[in-house]
C-alpha cells in the first residue's frame, strides 16, 4: 500500500462528529473526492449525502479526498494515497474547481488525460452538478460522468466496479447504461444527432416520497461554512422561472420532501448537534415550513435558512427564526428596476421586496444580505443605479424600525458579473463585454462607499469570463484548463488562449448548441 504523509488530518478527525457511525471496514473501497478543500467540501449536502449513500451499500467504504495539503493526495480515514483507488469519484459543484481537480489528478501521480492512462490507473468518474450542465470542457480528463442524482447512478457505478475486474470493463459497462456520458464511446461532438440523446437520471417526486430519500448531513464538523450544523434538504427544483439560473430549469419542476421525514431526521441529529440548517433552491416554499421551524424550536434546536424567496418571506417563518436565534436574512433581488426583474423572469416589485426588508427589520433581524447581478441582457446605466437606489430604500427601512428595538443592522450586497449557463432561456447570450462589467461594478461600489452600515462583497470579472467559457465550452477546453492547473495565472491563460475563449464568451450562439445531447429530465 502506497503511503503519504502529506497532509495530517488527525486534528480534522478529532472535531467531527458522524451521525452515524459505519464500519471502516469494507470489502470495497471507493475514493470519493472533492476538488477543493476541506472547509468548502463537507459544507456541501451532496457529497456527504455520497459518503453515506456509499457506506450504506453493502461491503462498500468510502475514503474522502481534498485539496489540503502538498504532494500525493492521501484520505482523511487510512491516510492511504489517492493513486491506490480502482476508482476516483469526483463532486464538482462549480466550474472553478476544475483546476483543482486536474491538479489532484497530477499530485497523486494519475496521467491528466484519460487517453493515457493504463491498466492500472483508477477509473476517474465525475458527478455533481456540473457534469449535468455541460461535461464537455472535462472530456478530456475524466473517464465516466455521472449525469443525475446520486441515488440514481451510484448503485449501477458501484455494481460495475464490483463485478468487473478491467478497467476498460467498467468503463464500457458504464457506456452501456442510461445516466453516464463516457467521452471514450460517446462521440457526441463529432457524431450530433446521430446518437440518442442522454438522460439525466433525477431524483424524481415518487422517490422523495419514498423514505430513504431525504439528504441530511452525515458528518457534523465546526470546520465547514455551516459550522456545526446538521444540514437537511427541504426541496428540489424553484417554483420560479428566473432565465439566468440553471437550477430552475435543470433540477426539474419544484417537488419538495414529505413532512414527516424532515421532522423524523431530527432525531438523528439530537445526539451530535442542536443546530440546523435546513437547505434548497426554495427553501421558504416547503408547504410545512412554519411547522418545521416550530416544531424544530420546540425541539430545542437552533435554525436557519440558506436563502429564502422573498414571496415566502411571511410573518411566521421570520417569528420561527427569530425565536430560535437566527438574525440573518438573506433575499435574491437580482436587480433593482421593476422592468429588468421582469425580463429576466422574476416579476416583483421593489414595493413588494420593500414590505418583506420592513417585516425583515421589525422582527429583530440585524443582517440583511441582498445577491444582485450585473450584465443581463438589455441591462441600463439605470437599472444598474436602480440597485443603489433600492439599497438605499432598503437602508431607510433599517433605519427606521431597528431603532425602536435598540438595535443596529446591517446590508451587504453581494454582486456578481451574469454567467450565461447552459439549459437557461439565456444559454444563447454573450457575456456583457469587461469594460461596461467594470464599469457598472465601480458605479456600485461608489454608491455603497456613501451608506454607512451597506458593505459589498468582491466582484471578479475576470473570473466571470473564465466560468463563462468553461461552462459553455467544448472538449478543446482541455489545454486552456490543463495550463491553470500547471499554475498560470487566470489573467495569463485568458490572454493566451483568446482565439478560443472570446468566441465562446462574446458571441451569440446560434444554432444545435453542443450541450444538448443531453436531456435534463
Amino acid at each position: 500500500m502506497k503511503r503519504s504523509a502529506a497532509h495530517d488530518w488527525s486534528p480534522i478527525l478529532a472535531a467531527e462528529r458522524p451521525v452515524e457511525r459505519f464500519s471502516p471496514h469494507g470489502r470495497y473501497r471507493l475514493a470519493l473526492a472533492y476538488a477543493n478543500t476541506y472547509h468548502v467540501a463537507m459544507s456541501s449536502l451532496g457529497f456527504q449525502r455520497v459518503y453515506e449513500l456509499v457506506h450504506r451499500t453493502p461491503e462498500w467504504t468510502a475514503e474522502r479526498f481534498f485539496t489540503d495539503g502538498v504532494g500525493m493526495p492521501i484520505s482523511v480515514e487510512t491516510g492511504r494515497a489517492m493513486n491506490d483507488f480502482g476508482c476516483v469519484c469526483f463532486s464538482v459543484s462549480f466550474e472553478e474547481d476544475y483546476v483543482n481537480l486536474v491538479q489532484m489528478l497530477g499530485r497523486a501521480r494519475i496521467p491528466l488525460r484519460r487517453k493515457d492512462r493504463g491498466p492500472w490507473d483508477p477509473v476517474i468518474v465525475m458527478g455533481g452538478s456540473c457534469a449535468s450542465i455541460n461535461p464537455l470542457p472535462m472530456s478530456e480528463f475524466v473517464d465516466v460522468f455521472a449525469i443525475g442524482a446520486a441515488e440514481n447512478v451510484l448503485p449501477d457505478l458501484l455494481a460495475a466496479l464490483e463485478e468487473e475486474a478491467q478497467r476498460e470493463a467498467v468503463i464500457e459497462r458504464l457506456a452501456a447504461l442510461d445516466g453516464f456520458y463516457v467521452p471514450a464511446f460517446h462521440h457526441y461532438e463529432e457524431e450530433g444527432d446521430a446518437l440518442p440523446k442522454l438522460n439525466k437520471r433525477e431524483l424524481t417526486e415518487e422517490q422523495m416520497k419514498q423514505p430513504g430519500h431525504l439528504p441530511t448531513t452525515a458528518i457534523v464538523t465546526p470546520h465547514t461554512e455551516f459550522s456545526e450544523k446538521f444540514l437537511i434538504e427541504m426541496s428540489r427544483g424553484c417554483p420560479e422561472k428566473c432565465r439566468y439560473c440553471w437550477a430552475s430549469f435543470g433540477m426539474g419542476r419544484f417537488r419538495w420532501h414529505p413532512t414527516e421525514y424532515i421532522l423524523a431526521s431530527l432525531e438523528r441529529a439530537r445526539p451530535v448537534t442542536n443546530q440546523l440548517g435546513f437547505v434548497a433552491t426554495a427553501v421558504g416554499d416547503h408547504p410545512d415550513i412554519e411547522k418545521i421551524l416550530r416544531e424544530a424550536n420546540g425541539l430545542g434546536f437552533r435554525t436557519s435558512v440558506s436563502s429564502i424567496r422573498i414571496p415566502a418571506v411571511t410573518e411566521g417563518v421570520l417569528e420561527a427564526l427569530h425565536d430560535s436565534g437566527d438574525r440573518s436574512i438573506t433575499l435574491a433581488p437580482e436587480t433593482g428596476t421593476d422592468e429588468l426583474r421582469v425580463k429576466m423572469g422574476k416579476p416583483i416589485p421593489n414595493s413588494f421586496l420593500l414590505e418583506k426588508v420592513r417585516l425583515i427589520f421589525r422582527h429583530g433581524f440585524t443582517s440583511l444580505k441582498l445577491y444582485f447581478i450585473v450584465g443581463l441582457p438589455g441591462e441600463t446605466d439605470e437599472d444598474v443605479q436602480g440597485i443603489l437606489d433600492l439599497v438605499a430604500q432598503a437602508r431607510a427601512v433599517m433605519l427606521e424600525e431597528l431603532p425602536k428595538k435598540g438595535l443596529i443592522g446591517n446590508i451587504h450586497m453581494g454582486v456578481n458579473v451574469l454567467v450565461p449557463k447552459p439549459f437557461t432561456p439565456w444559454q444563447r447570450e454573450p457575456m456583457d463585454d469587461e469594460k461596461s462589467l467594470k464599469e457598472k461594478i465601480a458605479t456600485l461600489r461608489k454608491g455603497v462607499a456613501r451608506m454607512p452600515n451597506v458593505s459589498m462583497g468582491s466582484v471578479s470579472v475576470r473570473q466571470g469570463v473564465w466560468q463563462t467559457y468553461i461552462s459553455k465550452a467544448g472538449s478543446d477546453a482541455a489545454e486552456a484548463i490543463e495550463a491553470a492547473a500547471h499554475g498560470d495565472p487566470i489573467n495569463v491563460v485568458l490572454h493566451r488562449f483568446a482565439p478560443k475563449i472570446q468566441p465562446e464568451v462574446y458571441r451569440r450562439l446560434d444554432g444545435d448548441l453542443r450541450w444538448h445531447f443531453m436531456r435534463q429530465g
